[in-house]
């Protein structure tokens, strides 16, 4: 059997951001503040057997979750009790002033109620 090995022109995105304890508190400004794009969203809620992960992201340097108008997420990603789930985005989500995101066990964009074990969120952008 033969192998053969390619190696890539340029690489897709050079940012790792990990979350080990992803909660309804907002962590802002994980990306730095400007713009990029992210290609990837790995929710592990392998630690919860029985309730929902909802993490929230905003494209915005800072969140208020449970505000009107600042605590309104761009994105929400779902993993289901102890699952780990991952959302792939072959040509990417742009986002303009950096990412800030948090993690409820509820989907409404005003509820504050964090999972009650520790949600591991990875993120890979530009």
């Amino acid at each position: 059997m033969a192998v053969t090995k390619t190696t890539t022109i340029t690489s897709l995105a050079g940012n790792l951001v990990v979350d080990f304890a992803a909660n309804a508190t907002s962590e802002d400004n994980v990306t730095g503040a400007s713009s990029g794009t992210f290609y990837l969203i790995d929710v592990d809620n392998t630690a919860n057997a029985s309730t929902f992960a909802y993490v929230k992201i905003r494209d915005a340097s800072s969140a208020t979750p449970n505000h009107a108008t600042n605590g309104i997420p761009t994105w929400q990603f779902t993993a289901p009790p102890g699952v780990k789930t991952s959302y792939a985005f072959p040509d990417g989500q742009d986002y303009a002033a950096g990412l800030s995101m948090w993690c409820t066990s509820n989907p409404a964009h005003q509820n504050v109620t964090s999972p009650s074990a520790a949600v591991i969120v990875k993120l890979v952008s530009t």
